[in-house]
């Protein structure tokens, strides 16, 4: 991407918040699904809402 055409920008906002974070082990432990370690954020009233899933 050129960058005298679209200027990069910084963060308009951050803030910290309290999430529920997870980790679990997934997969069966083949090729096509290897064991690994998922970790979920969650919100305090059950809503999930992000997952890191290195497959």
């Amino acid at each position: 991407m050129d960058t005298q055409k679209y200027p990069r920008r910084g963060t308009d906002s951050a803030r910290v918040i309290r999430v529920i974070e997870t980790k679990a082990a997934r997969g069966l432990g083949t090729e096509e699904d290897p064991m690994r370690v998922v970790i979920q954020y969650w919100s305090f009233d059950g809503r999930l809402l992000a997952e890191n899933d290195s497959k």
